[in-house]
């Protein structure tokens, strides 16, 4: 029978990891982005991204974007945006992605704050939604790599000894953690099974009163 035997791989990639290829994605994007042909007059400039850990729910992040304002009744060197993000991961381009935002700034002034949040989360929430994707294809391949080199030798647990390779691969759950984010990878695949130890599938007697 094809795809028999599921296989559940833990996986957990580090915020360091996740930030570096935000920044290289979304440092130096210009907001609005310009389109070809016209001159570029912007409202900002992304400077810098981070991400951490975040108790608000499932799913759940905590982006930072660093940006200059560029427009003379704005401008200002360097402002910090904070948001809330949901991740969710897609199993047909195997990449985790931002699927909702809502950017918020802490300035002194009610007015700055309230001008920058709209810029962030209308001018240039599609901007950031397209460009937060972070492509997750070679570390799977390589966690797979390992998977069947241990089955082509024979993978050994409990009372069993695992023979084969799996191919199909899917994520079913991502939950943040504190230091990275956690994905559980599920892996299918032809596997032949062998049976070594029987007792170790039997009920332990009950003890006689």
């Amino acid at each position: 029978m094809e795809n028999a035997i599921q296989v559940n791989i833990p996986l957990t990639v580090s915020y360091n990891a996740l930030e570096s290829v935000l920044q290289q994605q979304l440092v130096g994007m210009y907001i609005p982005r310009p389109e070809d042909g016209l001159t570029a007059n912007p409202y900002a400039q992304v400077l810098g991204v981070g991400i951490t850990g975040s108790k608000a729910g499932d799913n759940i992040v905590l982006l930072r974007v660093q940006i200059r304002i560029l427009r003379t009744v704005l401008k200002r060197d360097k402002v910090d945006l904070y948001a809330s993000v949901a991740m969710a991961y897609d199993n047909a381009t195997q990449q985790v992605y931002v699927q909702q935002f809502s950017m918020e700034s802490a300035t002194s002034s009610g007015f700055y704050n309230t001008a920058l949040e709209v810029l962030v989360n209308k001018v240039a929430y599609n901007q950031i939604i397209e460009k937060a994707r972070i492509d997750l294809k070679p570390i799977i391949a390589a966690e797979l790599q390992k998977v069947n080199t241990q089955l082509e030798q024979g993978m050994e647990l409990k009372g069993l000894k695992l023979k084969g390779a799996v191919e199909a691969v899917g994520v079913q759950d991502i939950v943040p953690k504190k230091d990275g984010l956690s994905l559980r990878l599920q892996a299918q695949g032809n596997l032949e099974v062998a049976v070594h130890d029987l007792s170790s599938f039997l009920q332990p007697k009950a003890e006689e009163v």
